[in-house]
């Protein structure tokens, strides 16, 4: 009798483990980029958190490096279910969703927890943009953003914008844009590639951020570093299909939902650090670069040439039957929102 009681007991715990390892569902998720660097630790630490706020009925398997789409593909991917979720690069989708490049637009002044925090607040309460993600078979989970911008010169040859004339300088992205009505010389190239064209003379400069200035050594061939006094990028945006989201309990919903939203905290801090310590490492000793600065003026200037990149893509906003204007100037307005919270209360890991 015990012995058969024991065997009933050693096949109801079998049983209830099938079940446990049955009941965990893994996502598919597809990132651009190497499995290295703080945007690839925040990604990990959103699946990590997804298993955590799910209590382990989740599960999600990260594909880096584009394994299983390109960047360029990857809108039509995530929206057919090719993957379950994934990051999607808002300039390679701008002619289709220019709302997802709104971010990469140079604004008015504002850290990367603000475009975080602004870029979310619009995506989860503009009805249009909200639905616009959902004919697209798509639900928006979180960003990810840049640090300010720098311009990283091999001479040291900028000190004002009055300077950026004739100077090469690579074209890898739309900050890259702002230098272009000021006169320079623009070398259109992918951002992999700028440290063999600075090491062979092709660019004098470059717009570029500490942290990767340091990962790439670009640092050893530039001399000094300007900050770009304008909005941080934001545009890498998390996304799941619609379909997938759909067919999980509205408790694994939430939990999705509650580990998407505490990531513009946690990234903010982590990306902040990672910025600091770099240009801290880059600019001192003897041999550290030069930490330049533009002036209010030279910022003002530098303002006034980014309104080709904003004139493109209110072009390509209303292409798509977006109301450009409309969405930009919503966005402005929650930058101001997000940057006076920063100011007054400053951001949550600065809070005592």
């Amino acid at each position: 009798m015990i012995k058969h009681l024991k065997l009933a007991v050693a096949a109801a715990t079998a049983s209830t483990i099938a079940l446990a390892v049955h009941a965990q569902t893994t996502l598919i998720s597809n990132a651009p980029g190497p499995n290295r660097g703080v945007r690839a630790a925040a990604v990990n630490h959103l699946s990590t958190l997804i298993a955590e706020q799910s209590g382990g009925a989740l599960a999600v398997q990260n594909n880096c490096g584009g394994a299983l789409f390109s960047s360029t593909a990857a809108l039509d991917s995530l929206s057919s279910g090719v993957a379950d979720m994934g990051l999607l690069v808002g300039p390679y989708v701008q002619s289709e969703l220019p709302e997802l490049a709104l971010g990469g637009v140079p604004m008015i002044k504002a850290s990367p927890w603000v475009m975080m925090n602004a870029m979310d607040e619009l995506f989860t309460t503009n009805e249009t943009i909200k639905a616009r993600l959902d004919e697209r078979n798509l639900v928006y989970l979180n960003f990810y953003g840049l640090p300010t911008a720098l311009l990283g010169c091999n001479d040291g040859q900028i000190n004002s914008v009055a300077d950026v004339e004739g100077v090469k300088i690579s074209r890898t992205n739309s900050m890259s844009d702002l230098f272009e009505p000021l006169g320079g010389n623009m070398v259109n190239m992918p951002i992999y590639e700028v440290y063999q064209s600075m090491q062979t003379g092709l660019i004098d400069c470059t717009v570029t951020y500490g942290y990767f200035a340091s990962a790439t050594k670009l640092d050893e061939l530039i001399t000094s570093i300007t900050p770009i006094e304008l909005s941080s990028s934001i545009v890498l945006a998390t996304v799941m299909n619609k379909d997938v989201f759909e067919s999980l309990s509205d408790d694994d919903q939430t939990a999705i939902r509650a580990a998407a939203g505490s990531m513009h905290d946690y990234y903010g801090e982590q990306l902040g650090q990672a910025e600091s310590a770099a240009i801290e490492a880059m600019t001192s000793g003897d041999n550290g670069l030069v930490l330049k600065s533009f002036t209010e003026a030279d910022t003002s200037v530098l303002s006034e040439s980014a309104q080709p990149i904003v004139d493109k893509w209110l072009a390509d906003a209303d292409a798509t039957g977006l109301n450009g204007q409309e969405i930009l100037d919503e966005m402005l307005t929650l930058i101001e929102k997000w940057n006076e919270i920063e100011t007054t209360q400053g951001a949550p890991w600065e809070r005592s």
